[in-house]
């Protein structure tokens, strides 16, 4: 079974990048379902504050990017602690889920080794790494942010060894759409070409 898994920093356009892929599938007939695993640590993160009596959304964990911001560090925390209880809590919790999907996975949030390695032990995964210039990655709202950029969770797969394709995204939306355009068939697999029929490649 196909897993396309993007990896990047944040504010890299890994959301964006996941919608564009998931708009011209289904222009070509062909399903893809999006998965992520911070949604699983959200989801439990806003659990775990509902019981200390704090009240947190998850929908704006979800979808408030302004709202997911001013949790981040809290969040990270928890995350962390909750990884280093079980290494694939979240992991495993929505591999799951993917095992029993019908067209072409996307996870839109690969972060850590341990997560690459149980992936390529029950998929055929195929690494995406998603980059973007940091005056971009600006323009769009990024701050460089102690405790937050440095930590391990945001640098453990910066080693381009554990990449099987480097997607750079240093243009417009519409540029964007081209550059997937090009790739979006050898992403789906069966469904195009195999993603490793010419070796990774670099956009």
């Amino acid at each position: 079974m196909r897993v396309v898994a993007l990896s990047g920093k944040r504010f890299a356009g890994k959301d964006t990048l996941a919608g564009e892929v998931v708009a011209q599938a289904a222009a070509r007939g062909a399903l893809v379902e999006l998965f992520a695993f911070a949604a699983e640590s959200k989801r439990m993160f806003a659990a775990w504050q509902a019981a200390r009596g704090v009240e947190v959304s998850l929908a704006g964990l979800l979808a408030d990017r302004a709202y997911k911001e001013l949790w981040r560090p809290q969040l990270t925390e928890f995350t962390v602690a909750a990884l280093r209880e079980d290494p694939l809590v979240f992991c495993r919790a929505v591999a799951d889920r993917m095992a029993a999907a019908r067209g072409l996975t996307v996870v839109t949030d690969l972060r850590l080794r341990s997560e690459v390695i149980h992936l390529r032990s029950r998929f055929e995964l195929w690494v995406v790494r998603v980059t973007r210039p940091n005056a971009l990655r600006e323009a769009s709202g990024w701050r460089y942010t102690p405790g937050v950029d440095d930590h391990s969770i945001e640098t453990e797969l910066d080693d381009p060894g554990l990449w099987d394709e480097e997607f750079l995204n240093d243009g417009t939306r519409a540029q964007l759409g081209s550059r997937v355009a090009g790739r979006v068939m050898g992403w789906l697999g069966p469904c195009g070409t195999a993603p490793g029929a010419d070796g990774p490649q670099a956009q």
